[in-house]
């Protein structure tokens, strides 16, 4: 066996068994010519980037073109600006495109004037523009911190998303559980990064903490804490939960990204089985309710 495959086989053999898996279905993915879009999600710190990376580097192997992006909050408020930083490399193609969708790029990009198109327009523009690009060189886009694009950007990656079967583009988007983005109710396949171990866990799973990441005996959280995980559960925004608490949405996420682990969970999605397996003990203090075997 050569030495570089040696090392390989190794290094997988160290892996847990749910990123081993996570590896696999992501190098699938990359390799698969069959248009899709897939979510990763994780809090800070399990390797969301390192596995886009890994994928990334699959598709270039296998020949298709990739761009690769990564959210920027100082962006967040621009309009657009994410879209623009991840079609950038590609709108030299634009010019190939007929003369009405040419006319979408150049009024959302600032190159003419006129009324901002609406999401379905310049999404129908962005499915053209992707589906020319893919017909020589299959295609990746890989967006990291994708919960840091732009409102805007983040509805058109969602439509786009939702309709790249019959293509040859896939569609990879890696954001933080802990902080709220349009990718939440974008109704795109994903899969949770657990905080342990790198499990990933199917969306369908993803209220329930993994098995090995049992919840603490006691999970304390604040007055504050429980407010906004709360509110969060119930389906609020973090710029809602910031106006109804006076706070600001940075500080409703640096709560929310406490609250996660204390209650052994990864995602936004799992907060209301969370709080229902507790119980206020003190002013400050829950514990966790056993849970019911599933079946």
């Amino acid at each position: 066996m050569p030495k570089e495959k040696e090392n390989e086989k190794k290094a997988a053999g160290a892996r847990p068994a749910g990123r081993e898996r996570a590896h696999a279905e992501l190098a699938a993915l990359a390799r698969s010519t069959a248009g899709r879009a897939l979510v990763l999600r994780g809090v800070p710190g399990v390797g969301r980037t390192s596995l886009l990376g890994r994928a990334a580097a699959v598709a270039e192997r296998e020949g298709h073109r990739v761009v690769r992006v990564s959210g920027v909050e100082a962006e967040s408020g621009l309009p657009h600006a994410g879209l623009h930083q991840l079609l950038h490399p590609l709108l030299g193609e634009a010019a190939r495109l007929d003369e009405v969708t040419r006319a979408v790029f150049d009024a959302v990009f600032g190159r003419a004037e006129g009324d901002r198109p609406s999401v379905v327009r310049l999404g129908i523009a962005v499915l053209r523009l992707l589906s020319r690009t893919a017909v020589r060189q299959p295609l990746l886009l890989v967006v990291d911190d994708g919960q840091w694009l732009d409102d805007s950007s983040a509805d058109v990656l969602g439509f786009v998303g939702r309709r790249l079967a019959g293509s040859r583009v896939r569609l990879l988007v890696a954001v933080r559980a802990d902080v709220a983005s349009r990718f939440d109710t974008a109704a795109l396949p994903g899969w949770t990064v657990a905080a342990r171990r790198g499990t990933v866990l199917a969306d369908a799973d993803a209220t329930y903490p993994p098995d090995h990441a049992a919840v603490p005996v006691a999970t304390p959280l604040t007055w504050q804490e429980r407010r906004v995980a709360d509110l969060a559960a119930g389906g609020l925004t973090n710029k809602e939960i910031g106006r109804r608490m006076h706070l600001s949405p940075r500080t409703v996420g640096s709560h929310l990204y406490r609250v996660f682990p204390k209650l052994g969970i990864t995602s936004r999605a799992a907060l209301r089985d969370a709080l229902n397996r507790t119980t206020t003990v003190g002013a400050h203090q829950q514990v966790p309710v056993p849970r019911k075997d599933r079946t």
